[in-house]
């Protein structure tokens, strides 16, 4: 699993990259984590640099990609 980082948002708790994989890891604030595939770091990076409200920036755009529950 990617580890994650806290992140201050009002939707997510956390969130971390795997620049490898080029997945995106994200704990919503229900604890649910996902990890969604294909994404750019860049987008990872607007996430974090978007603190703190990440998801209203970049939500909709992370979402498009594929993605599966881990948790």
């Amino acid at each position: 699993m990617v580890e994650l980082r806290p992140v201050e948002s009002d939707a997510i708790t956390a969130a971390g990259y795997d620049a490898d994989r080029r997945v995106l890891a994200v704990r919503y604030e229900s604890g649910a984590v996902y990890e969604y595939f294909e994404v750019d770091r860049a987008l990872y990076d607007e996430l974090l640099a978007n603190q703190p409200h990440p998801w209203s920036q970049v939500g909709e755009r992370v979402k498009s990609h594929e993605f599966h529950q881990l948790e």
